[in-house]
């Protein structure tokens, strides 16, 4: 089987435009994003950490599509394509338990979202660490201390935890 789709060059082209197609919209939607972010933030009172997230969401999403569609042209796929739909509950329920804590992750992420106990650019204090907040993922976030490091804290800590938004660096 692998052979035949080796041997099937029109195949490999097909899912070789694909994947660069995918790249490169991907890098061009980032790259708009990123540009109404700045324009965004510097509005007064405009709070990026939505369009941060939204970022980071639009591109997964263009990804998943886009190496999904890729996978599409290949006859491996379409032949085994039932099987693995058969098999993807089970391997559903073994990834969500190994998978644990970073779905706790991601869920405490979605919580600061929607909550919003701070903001990017916020100044926040958690368990004796204290920063700028640079960046709000689902998974960490990020903020730059006093001595310019970054320290990355998953937001399953910042959602249980204690934290003091200063707003404003002292």
């Amino acid at each position: 089987m692998i052979q035949r789709i080796l041997q099937d060059t029109e195949t490999l082209v097909h899912f070789a435009i694909i994947c660069g197609l995918t790249l490169l919209f991907s890098y061009f939607a980032n790259l708009y994003l990123k540009r109404l972010i700045f324009k965004k933030s510097n509005i007064i009172d405009s709070d990026p950490t939505n369009y941060v997230f939204f970022k980071h969401f639009a591109t997964a999403i263009i990804y998943l599509f886009g190496f999904g569609w890729a996978l599409l042209t290949l006859p491996i796929a379409k032949t085994y394509g039932h099987s693995l739909l058969a098999g993807a509950g089970v391997t559903t329920l073994i990834a969500g338990f190994a998978s644990q804590q970073a779905l706790s992750n991601i869920v405490g992420g979605i919580f600061i979202l929607i909550f919003k106990p701070f903001r990017v650019n916020d100044y926040i204090e958690f368990q004796g660490k204290s920063g700028r907040v640079l960046e709000v993922n689902l998974h960490d976030t990020i903020i730059l201390d006093d001595t310019q490091n970054r320290i990355i804290i998953p937001n399953t800590l910042l959602s249980n935890g204690i934290i003091t938004n200063i707003k404003k660096q002292p």
